[in-house]
């Protein structure tokens, strides 16, 4: 397969996977929501160079995402989730296109594709890259400067300085300085390994990371002296109180060292059983650029491993390292031990292939396979699991196709594994693994979205409410209740003026007033203990010294 086809290839997948459904699937989680609050206010107070939240506080991580995201809501206002996704999908696709040109050039061309697919469809890359997080931005920035990293040991020369240091200042201004101790972390372990300094010489750690903190330092320094002593507790909560104590920080997530180990395994499904290929790929030549991927990747584990909040995003930067890897071990297993067990895991692909063509095909025939499990899930979860068997027996042709498409490549994965024919195997569950997601993401995910959603809801509020009545609802708001709310809200309770003013309250908020009026709507997504959302009629009580019910 020739250099241009395989980037067809790439970007064919890139496309399908990241952007399948991301203009129809609502946000229905806090986080997502949550940016976009970030971006609304960027656009509506027009200050780009230090963002805020909605109530003035200094926004946690640097503005890269920020700015992208902003950019892209510009060009598509009316297409608000698929403009808030679209820098994640575009920087995804960057770093899979980075890994598949280091993979070509340090570690030869039957390397690259492999390398490149198992990244792009990786389940949490694949999970970064379809949403409106600041997570793919450092993700995708480390990968460019992993890349040339790579290439500049695989070919022997010294890297280009002002690449190297602008993929470093990215990052940088993508999550912190993360984004240095990294990369340091990883050069210097493998001049430790090596026993050669000569490995820091011709990657120029020195000055790639010292202009990129210089560089990142100019931003910083303007955020302070708009923000002063706001700011820099917002620096030290997020990048050392994080890192050492999560109680301080107030930002949860605390788990212990070895945490991250499993969700790291599970986020590199469906290749996991392949990993043994990365060993082999570690020792294959050139040392240098393997060795580098396999020092990339072990002090990303390390260093979030050790940190006291754990987020199985957090090891994201490692992927394109562990995908050089098993790209360098697809393209030469060389047998032994590391190939033995890569043989015997990659056994799993055709039972697991198979259940899922199983699973598939009974919910396009309207069976439940959640059915024995039913009195086990919560009311939410039975709730989704229903919306999931309505929707999927009505795409009951699309399901069909997959599962039929998966048995026939469920059989070819078999002969491959047997011949060893790795790179067969890896473009075979690849593709699996676009069809799937590209399904699910088109079919099963906007509905499950719309059903914990608000967006519906907020839609109805706007109907109801009249264009020139504010709507109060009790600070701080549900991001996604904020995100969707039809205009900006305001701080619950409304003046005590004996009027009424429409409401969003919580069902355990609403029960709190004293002769609670009827909705005028009810929501249909529970929030735990706080019941469903409400649009309310409310009448503001005459009190003093309280703000809420």
């Amino acid at each position: 397969m020739s250099a241009r086809t395989e980037v067809a290839v790439v970007l064919v997948a890139c496309a399908v996977l990241y952007l399948t459904g991301s203009a129809d699937i609502p946000f229905y989680t806090r986080g997502e929501p949550r940016e976009g609050l970030v971006v609304g206010e960027m656009l509506r107070a027009g200050e780009w160079m230090v963002p805020s939240r909605p109530d003035g506080e200094p926004i946690r991580k640097p503005p890269l995402y920020y700015w992208a995201a902003a950019a892209t809501a510009r060009l598509l206002p009316s297409r608000r989730e698929l403009s808030l996704r679209l820098p994640s999908a575009a920087l995804a696709t960057v770093g899979v296109l980075a890994t598949w040109v280091a993979a070509r050039r340090a570690l030869g061309a039957a390397a690259a594709l492999p390398a490149a697919l198992v990244l792009a469809t990786a389940f949490e890359w694949i999970r970064a890259a379809t949403s409106a997080r600041i997570d793919m931005t450092l993700a995708a920035m480390l990968a460019v400067l992993l890349a040339l990293w790579t290439d500049a040991l695989g070919r022997g020369r010294a890297v280009a300085l002002v690449p190297a240091a602008l993929a470093a200042t990215l990052g940088t201004l993508a999550k912190g300085p993360v984004a240095l101790v990294l990369p340091a972390l990883a050069a210097a372990g493998l001049a430790v390994v090596r026993r050669d300094a000569g490995v820091l010489r011709r990657l120029r750690v020195a000055p790639v990371l010292g202009l990129a903190a210089a560089a990142a330092a100019v931003w910083y320094g303007i955020a302070f002296a708009r923000e002063g002593g706001a700011f820099l507790a917002v620096v030290a909560r997020e990048n050392v109180l994080r890192f050492v104590d999560t109680e301080d920080a107030g930002t949860g997530h605390a788990h212990g060292v070895g945490y991250l180990v499993p969700l790291g395994l599970v986020g590199l499904l469906p290749w996991a059983p392949l990993l043994p290929l990365a060993f082999a790929g570690a020792r294959r030549t050139p040392r240098d650029a393997t060795g580098l991927g396999a020092a990339w990747a072990l002090a990303g584990l390390g260093f979030f491993s050790l940190a006291a909040a754990k987020r199985s995003v957090y090891l994201l930067p490692c992927f394109p390292a562990l995908a050089l890897l098993v790209g360098a071990g697809v393209a030469a297993p060389g047998g032994g031990r590391s190939e033995r067990a890569a043989r015997a895991l990659a056994a799993l692909y055709v039972p697991a292939a198979l259940l899922l063509a199983g699973v598939g095909a009974a919910l396009a025939l309207g069976l439940d396979p959640s059915a024995p499990f039913a009195h086990w899930l919560h009311e939410e979860d039975a709730a989704g699991a229903a919306v999931v068997a309505r929707v999927a027996h009505e795409s009951a042709a699309v399901l069909l196709a997959l599962a039929l498409g998966t048995v026939a490549a469920t059989i070819a994965i078999a002969h491959a594994r047997r011949r060893g024919d790795w790179r067969r195997v890896v473009v075979l569950v690849a593709g699996l693994a676009v069809a799937w997601t590209a399904g699910f993401d088109a079919r099963l995910h906007p509905a499950i979205a719309r059903a914990r959603s608000h967006a519906a809801f907020m839609a109805r509020v706007d109907a109801l409410v009249p264009a020139d009545a504010p709507l109060y609802a009790v600070f701080p708001p549900d991001p996604g209740v904020r995100f969707y709310a039809p205009r900006p809200l305001r701080r619950w309770p409304p003046p005590a003026d004996g009027a009424t003013h429409p409401s969003l309250l919580w069902e355990d908020e609403w029960r709190r007033l004293p002769d609670a009026p009827p909705p005028l709507a009810t929501g249909d997504v529970r929030s735990g203990a706080h019941g469903r959302l409400l649009l309310v009629p409310a009448v503001a009580p005459v009190r003093t010294g309280s703000r809420s019910p």
